[in-house]
């Protein structure tokens, strides 16, 4: 459930950077950028996060995680693995969910702090300017202070 008005976001920021982390892995491993990624772009992923596996064990990996049984994981089925969905990040889900129409509406294509403190007081969400920047900082991969739409899009959908 999304903070009421007035009520402060209780957001596990390190949680929320450890699933951005996962996810700019992924995408840096799908070598094809077909959002699916195989037994040895895992491999690489995982050692690329410092837990070297070897290929039996990456093939396992795959094979438990891989809910619809494709042969590649998706970037759900990889968080679904390493436990994002325990890490309690569901209302932060909710509340980029709800800011995502009034941002695509406004045809943004890259969503800052302000703007995302502005969009999110639009929809009648108490959420800080500081959570916003913090917010921003743990999803923005290339440092310049701003996610693009589609990341934005990526990550209300995951969580």
């Amino acid at each position: 459930m999304a903070a009421a008005p007035g009520q402060p976001l209780a957001v596990d920021f390190e949680a929320l950077s450890y699933i951005s982390s996962l996810v700019e892995a992924f995408q840096a491993f799908d070598s094809d950028g077909d959002g699916l990624i195989t037994a040895p772009e895992l491999r690489g992923l995982l050692s690329s996060l410092g837990l070297d596996k070897s290929e039996a064990e990456a093939n396992d990996m795959l094979a438990r995680a891989d809910a619809d049984r494709d042969g590649k994981l998706s970037v759900e089925e990889l968080l679904d693995v390493m436990n994002a969905g325990e890490l309690g990040l569901g209302a932060l889900g909710e509340l980029l969910q709800s800011a995502l129409p009034t941002l695509e509406a406004a045809g943004a294509a890259l969503v800052g702090a302000d703007e995302l403190a502005r969009t999110l007081g639009a929809v009648g969400a108490g959420t800080s300017a500081e959570d916003c920047a913090a917010i921003v900082e743990c999803l923005d991969g290339d440092g310049d202070g701003a996610i693009s739409i589609e990341e934005f899009r990526l990550m209300a959908d995951l969580l």
